[in-house]
């Protein structure tokens, strides 16, 4: 029985309202969302749905606005956790357009906020070949080149205008890699409105 819950699109706008650039939103979620299910180690939600609101674990009382939220985050995390197990090849993630421009950097922020999360076995993730795989997504951000310290600036460069579009098969292969021998016992570590939705990328 599917739980009531908001749309991506309003929940973006709930989030983000006019649309401020430092403000959490659904790309940023579904960035979240793509490394906690494709990662290494299952992270309790309790731990990570603080990340999205302002720290602390959202009203869990039904019909609240903060419940409608987390149904419709749960929602997208199931979504994505059935594709990538049953059809990856239909996994698109969700970017931010400002008009017809393309935003993928809050997507990318969001992937590596789940990162930050199991540092240890990331590291582990990221000192194999997957770190190359996983480059489109460090590339759309600033942040992120530091895990390419082996990459030129310049090839850094000439690869961050095609980024996006090798982003999904990046997950996919992520998730691939990773669920095999995934970890579910792992502790706890210590103006403009733009609109969030799927991509169908050339």
């Amino acid at each position: 029985m599917t739980k009531p819950a908001y749309t991506y699109d309003e929940l973006d706008e709930i989030f983000r309202g006019k649309g401020d650039d430092d403000t959490v939103g659904m790309s940023l979620i579904d960035g979240l969302i793509a490394a906690l299910v494709a990662g290494p180690v299952f992270v309790h939600p309790a731990e990570w749905l603080p990340l999205i609101f302002n720290g602390r674990v959202p009203n869990g009382l039904a019909g609240m606005p903060e419940n409608l939220a987390v149904n419709t985050i749960f929602n997208r995390y199931n979504e994505v956790s059935a594709i990538l197990a049953d059809h990856p090849k239909a996994y698109r993630p969700i970017f931010m357009f400002d008009a017809d421009h393309l935003v993928v950097d809050h997507w990318a922020v969001g992937f590596m906020r789940g990162i930050t999360l199991r540092v240890q076995e990331w590291t582990e993730v990221l000192l194999t070949d997957m770190r190359l795989t996983l480059a489109p997504i460090f590339l759309s951000h600033d942040m992120g080149t530091g895990f390419l310290p082996d990459m030129p600036k310049a090839e850094q460069l000439r690869r961050r205008t095609t980024a996006h579009q090798h982003i999904a098969d990046a997950v996919v292969a992520l998730r691939q890699a990773c669920n095999p021998k995934r970890s579910t016992s792992s502790k706890p570590a210590k103006t403009r409105r733009v609109r969030a939705r799927r991509t169908d990328l050339p």
